[in-house]
């Protein structure tokens, strides 16, 4: 397939001249949305895992069990702590955590995901210390521009607090890669959404972006709102029309982690073609029909592989 976008696959091989994977990890964190100080249920599409797996076992011992069930030697990985806000009451842990993950030859990175109202000034100092050994990220939510549809989200959060917790991290971490996530098709939004939501993006001057699409999973308050009939999932070809008019509209240099959400089958009710596996045959054929590539609004660029097929 031709490279129509900056995809952090091809960043993480040209920063470290060989694959690079994350290890997704779930810590000890909690979310202010969860545990009381800001409110409880958390926002209304996440579930009791908090967006990731649930494991028993202690972090050290999750990336070592990775680690043995590996057979490539030549690959490298990156600490992923994925579930909830890990910067959140978990100051002592990750940090121990991190030292000891930090034995493990392979691990060439940290990612931490946090909310941008959950930064902890010692972990970033830690992060700050070991920033030239290790490529550090830091994934933030904003989700939306939209703080009417944070408050139905039950977010507990306003969408203007990202662009102060982009500075923030930029101050305390002279190197680091932030990584924003954004949520298409939540309740009542529109293209107009989409865009305002992609304007504070680029305004925090972040440096990668996720994209997810809204899904719906079983036992949240999301899933009971969709079973009444009370709220709608884009289809397959709507979201793909939708995120690649929003690539346009970034510039080249920004890394595009991720195009679709991901979700564990038995878990999922709506829509099915989240686990489509054709998923990204069928964005590259759509981006090819339509000339479509990453940053196209500025003008010709490297990711327009189409030029070369017309």
């Amino acid at each position: 397939m031709g490279n129509f976008y900056n995809s952090y696959s091809n960043f993480l091989r040209e920063k470290f001249h060989k694959d690079v994977y994350k290890i997704s990890l779930t810590s000890n964190a909690t979310c202010p949305n969860r545990d009381g100080t800001l409110g409880t249920g958390g926002c209304i599409y996440c579930s009791a895992s908090g967006s990731g797996k649930v494991y028993v076992k202690p972090v050290y011992d999750q990336v070592k069990d990775f680690l043995q069930s590996q057979n490539n030697v030549n690959r490298g990985y990156i600490a992923y702590f994925q579930s909830f806000s890990n910067m959140f009451k978990n100051r002592d842990e990750i940090i121990k955590d991190m030292k000891r993950i930090s034995e493990f030859e392979p691990i060439v990175g940290f990612s931490i995901a946090t909310r941008p109202d959950a930064l902890d000034n010692d972990i970033m100092d830690y992060l700050n210390s070991i920033k030239d050994r290790y490529l550090i990220q830091i994934e933030l939510g904003l989700e939306t521009a939209n703080n009417i549809t944070l408050e139905k989200i039950n977010r507990k959060i306003k969408a203007e607090q990202y662009l102060t917790a982009v500075k923030q991290i930029r101050e305390r971490i002279t190197d680091c890669h932030i990584v924003c996530h954004v949520i298409l098709g939540l309740l009542d939004e529109n293209m107009d959404d989409f865009e305002n939501t992609l304007e504070i993006f680029l305004r925090s001057k972040s440096d990668g972006i996720k994209f997810h699409h809204l899904f719906v999973q079983k036992e949240t308050r999301l899933s009971e709102l969709f079973n009444q009939g009370r709220v709608r999932v884009m289809d397959e070809y709507e979201y793909i029309d939708k995120v690649l008019m929003l690539l346009e509209m970034i510039p080249p240099s920004i890394v595009i982690h991720r195009m679709k959400s991901s979700m564990v089958p038995k878990d999922l009710i709506a829509p099915l073609w989240t686990m489509d596996r054709r998923f990204f045959e069928k964005l590259f054929a759509y981006a090819k029909e339509h000339k479509s590539y990453q940053g196209r609004m500025y003008g010709d660029n490297d990711f327009n592989c189409w030029k070369k097929t017309v």
